[in-house]
Order: C-alpha cells, then structure tokens, then sequence
C-alpha cells in the first residue's frame, strides 16, 4: 500500500508561487510523447544511431525543467521505414534511456510503447511489450483517435495477454471519444487515462450537487489516474480556454488526478503549474498534491515510488515550508484505511 503523504504547511513567503520557485520543484511527468518533442521528426530518425540520440536529448532537455521522473511514451510503428524492425526501434529507445540516465543522473526516466489506433498494429506492439519489460519499459499505452469502428475490444487477447504478464496499461480515452472510449479501456484494464475530459459527459446534477454517473464513479471509486496535460487539452479543442478545464472538478469530486505535458509542443511542466496557478489559483500545496498522484502511481515498484518521494520530493517541499509547522502528518504512518 502506498504511504499517505500530506502537503506541506508552505511557508507564507512562498505562497504566491513564482516562476522561479515552480521552475526548481522536482516534477513527475506520467505522459510525455517522443513525437512532438522539439526537432523530433521521426522521418529523420530512421537510423539507430538518430533515434538513440533523439530520445537522450528528450530526456536531458526534460531534466533541465527538473523533471526528476518521466516516463516517455514511444510509438515503435513510427521509426520502421529505413529498416528498423519494431524489436530494434525499442532496443535503440532504451539505449538512449540509459545514456540520458548518465548525463542526467538526477532523472530516472522509463519507457512507455504506444500503439496506434487503426494501424493493426496494436497486438504486435502489445506483444513487444510484453517482451521487453523491465527495468526501462515500464508499460503499455494506446493512443490515436477514439474511432467507434476500431473499438479496443477487438483486442481482448492483446489486453488478456498485457495482464497475465503483469504489464500496466495506459490509455488515450475521453478527449473526444466520450465516456463510451472510457468504458472501453477500463473494461480492458487501463489503470490509468490520458486525456479523459469528457468524463464531465457522464456527471449528473441533483439536489446534492454534482454526482458521477456509473463509468466515471468506478473511474474515481478505484482510483484510476486522469493523466492530464491541461495546455494540451486546450489546444486540443477539450475546452474553449484554460478556465474551462475541468481538472479542479475532478479533483473536487475526488479523482485521482496527476498533471503531465503530453507533448513538449504544449510546453514544459513550469509552464503548466503556472498556467494552473494564474488559471485556478493553484499553490505549492496543489503541487504537491498532483506530485505525489503521479508518483503513487508511475509504473515502478512501491520501493521505487517510495524512495523517490522521500529523497527527492518531500525534501525539495520541506524547504518551502513554514518552519514552525514543516509537514503537516508523519511520512512513516502508513494509511490504516
């Protein structure tokens, strides 16, 4: 079971947070793309050597913005026309892992395999993933338009298959897919969603307030993580402007929510707290919050969550607290409920 860590008592000096205390905060980024990083064309990364190259750069750029974990996410199919097979695409993706782990010690960064929707290609990369997971391929992801004529249940062997081998799954569902895309990649073990705004199709209004209808209830109820990347989004048409987002009623009702970037194209994670903070008021303490989501639910071992919490997060936080409070609860105190 995952520690409860509550926020930080944030000094008062620092609780309007500046673009220079959000720049150095430790951040987590769950949904990080290789595609649409900056200079990251996969036609011109055809080769071993480019390709390995590209993904160290990604990871060494992202460590610069003090992103502390990531895990990038990878569509093999995108890198085969100079020859490459799908198993060597993955192999060069994991050396440039390993290269930026050198250059960038203070990152841990993983791998994430996405397949795309429509391109039959889904049960292959599926099946690499079951093969190469470990220690830098940490998980499995779909992506790709929400299209009613290519449902996720034509691969239930593919997903049978991802669970019997203990591979965590990740899924694109609700940008504009609906609630129905949702049900669908819940139904095939997704434990955690990207880009799931349309969830707020599935809420209802009684005399209570809001209420979550029967799709989004076990979405929150079982703690499946809303991966979302609120710039993106927007640019994405899930909302007319940032105001619109729904992330803080997610987060209201009681979703399990982790912020992310989904693609450099949509800026950094500085850049996203402070869209949050000028947006929602967001401070230190929402940070923190949407930190230790990502990290309770990044796709590594509990020892690993657990160390990157207490050596890395939680100090980083605890020189930002008042003095005379410092954190609010006792990391050791495991949750009894």
């Amino acid at each position: 079971m995952d520690r409860m860590y509550d926020s930080p008592v944030i000094s008062p000096e620092h609780k309007n947070a500046a673009r220079d205390i959000i720049a150095r905060l430790p951040k987590v980024d769950l949904h990080r793309h290789l595609e649409g990083t900056d200079g990251v064309d996969p036609a011109e990364l055809q080769t071993p050597d480019a390709l390995t190259s590209a993904v160290t750069r990604a990871v060494v750029a992202l460590a610069e913005d003090n992103v502390v974990y990531v895990e990038l996410r990878l569509s093999p199919e995108f890198y085969t026309a100079g020859g490459l097979t799908l198993r060597e695409v993955v192999d060069c993706a994991v050396s440039g892992i390993e290269a930026a782990r050198a250059q960038a010690p203070t990152m841990d960064a993983r791998l994430i395999l996405t397949a795309m929707r429509g391109t039959g290609l889904l049960a292959d990369v599926a099946e690499l993933t079951v093969a190469t997971h470990g220690d830098v391929v940490v998980g499995f992801d779909v992506a790709g338009p929400e299209e009613e004529q290519d449902p996720l249940t034509g691969y239930a062997e593919a997903f049978a298959s991802l669970r019997k081998n203990y591979v965590p799954v990740t899924v694109h569902a609700g940008l504009h897919g609906g609630i129905d895309a949702v049900a669908d990649a819940v139904q095939d073990g997704a434990t955690r969603l990207s880009h799931a705004t349309h969830m707020v199709d599935d809420f209802s209004v009684d005399i209570e307030g809001i209420v979550p209808g029967r799709v989004s209830a076990w979405v929150r109820d079982r703690h499946i993580v809303v991966e979302s990347a609120p710039l993106l989004e927007v640019e994405l048409g899930a909302a007319d402007e940032l105001g619109d987002h729904p992330l803080p009623l997610f987060q209201q009702l009681g979703f399990t929510c982790a912020v992310t970037t989904g693609n450099a194209a949509a800026g950094t994670m500085t850049d996203q707290f402070l869209a949050l903070a000028d947006t929602f008021g967001y401070g230190l303490e929402e940070f923190f919050e949407v930190t230790v989501a990502a990290v309770n639910n990044a796709f590594i071992s509990q020892e690993e969550r657990q160390r990157l919490l207490e050596t890395v997060i939680l100090p980083a936080y605890e020189e930002l607290a008042d003095p005379e409070a410092g954190l609010v609860g006792d990391p050791d105190e495991e949750d009894e409920s």
